[in-house]
């Protein structure tokens, strides 16, 4: 009882100086590069119905895609979160901008319906073949997937994690190969960008406050993960986190490709 006491009580420190520090310097950071990155694949938005999964609060995020000219369903299993998101001041973008409360495993939407699926930090919380079966079904041949998501391969990441219970929820499974490897063989073109195993080490110039160092030492961990990846895959595995590229299978259920 006492080891489990002082457990407790090192979790609670722990995720206490997380919330004071690391979520709103160097995660918001990496979490500004990941959406970055992930834009870069969503080419010719405009006229584009998009659905964005498990979007939560992420007005900004939104209204990046309304900007490029997509009409985006805001789906999110939460009426609180998607009330937050709305009264986000879109402006001339709100008429783009749909909010839908819906259950990513049971969409109340009908078939081929969306261009485009994106989510960030959603697939990791879900049943992943019954997932993809609604996908495949309320979109169009060919439709477009980008995923940004957290793996779960790395041991002090996985440490991190245990010691931060209180901002998990209990069907959190950070992907791992299988995963990966299960979404490809539903039958979808994809592709996967590792990120985040050098540039994390950026993190302590963020807790003393020096953002600008930060963001030079960030910048330059990612330019290294980049090289070491490429010449060392099974590297890639070490990640935080990866973004998931990929399109649905075509009329003719061969996989359609950009």
């Amino acid at each position: 009882m006492e080891a489990a006491s002082k457990n407790g009580r090192l979790k609670q420190a722990f995720t206490a100086f997380y919330l004071r520090f690391f979520r709103r310097r160097w995660h918001r950071r990496a979490n500004q590069y990941l959406w970055e990155d992930a834009l870069v694949h969503m080419d010719g938005l405009a006229g584009r119905r998009v659905l964005f999964i498990g979007c939560g609060t992420t007005s900004t995020a939104v209204a990046d895609l309304a900007s490029r000219g997509a009409d985006v369903w805001c789906a999110d299993i939460s009426p609180d979160l998607l009330q937050q998101l709305m009264r986000y001041p879109f402006g001339e973008l709100a008429g783009r901008v749909h909010a839908v409360t819906a259950d990513a495993e049971r969409m109340p939407f009908g078939e081929g319906v969306f261009d485009m699926v994106v989510g960030k930090a959603i697939v990791h919380h879900l049943n992943i073949p019954a997932f993809l079966a609604e996908v495949d079904r309320v979109t169009v041949p060919g439709a477009t997937l980008v995923f940004s998501e957290p793996l779960g391969a790395n041991p002090l990441i996985n440490l991190f994690r245990w010691l931060t219970p209180a901002l998990r929820d209990a069907d959190e499974h950070p992907l791992r190969h299988r995963d990966i490897q299960m979404i490809r063989g539903r039958g979808a073109s994809l592709e996967a960008e590792y990120h985040f195993l050098f540039s994390a080490a950026s993190f302590p110039w963020y807790l003393v406050g020096l953002t600008k160092v930060g963001d030079v030492f960030f910048r330059a961990g990612c330019w290294l993960d980049r090289i070491v990846f490429r010449i060392f895959p099974p590297a890639r595995w070490l990640a935080w986190a990866v973004t998931l590229v990929g399109r649905t299978k075509g009329e003719t259920g061969k996989v359609a490709h950009g």
